[in-house]
């Protein structure tokens, strides 16, 4: 994500969109697949807040739109494309090879924490390189929503392992 600096905040925004589709759809299948009836209940709850997010950066992506692509369009775009391929979350293939385990849940939780603290570091890099107070303010509140997010994963990780020799 080095090259993060050089992108636009609607380039910023165009990305963090196409990672907050990914984990709705990550988040849903879970939601619907994860053996554990509380795990099903946290992955309900993160789609729909991955969905809010969403919301949230449509609305600042209208704020950004005047100034939509940098000088660095040619890295921006493999860099997005990183995004919409797995770039955080894992693609529909693997996650099926995933769900097949006897240890789905926990490497279901295990990619969510990780995805949760590569995006909150996304949006605090998005947030230190904003060029408005909105756009600052958004992405510090974007990287606290990952943030907490990852903390509940881990929350429930560890009620759910209580200490097994699976989990980190």
């Amino acid at each position: 994500m080095s090259g993060i600096k050089h992108f636009s905040g609607f380039e910023v925004v165009t990305a963090a969109m196409e990672v907050e589709k990914n984990g709705h759809r990550f988040y849903s299948i879970m939601a619907q697949r994860a053996a554990d009836t509380l795990l099903q209940e946290l992955f309900t709850w993160l789609a729909q807040d991955e969905v809010e997010h969403l919301r949230r950066l449509n609305a600042l992506a209208d704020k950004y739109s005047d100034g939509a692509f940098s000088d660095y369009e040619e890295d921006f775009l493999p860099y997005l494309n990183r995004f919409s391929d797995t770039e955080i979350f894992p693609n529909a293939e693997r996650l099926e090879e995933i769900l097949k385990t006897d240890t789905a849940d926990v490497q279901a939780l295990e990619m969510a924490i990780e995805a949760e603290e590569k995006f909150a570091a996304y949006f605090q890099q998005a947030s230190a390189i904003a060029q408005t107070p909105d756009g600052k303010e958004a992405f510090a509140w974007l990287a606290g929503e990952e943030e907490r997010h990852a903390l509940i994963l881990k929350e429930r990780r560890a009620q759910l392992c209580g200490g097994c020799s699976g989990c980190r």
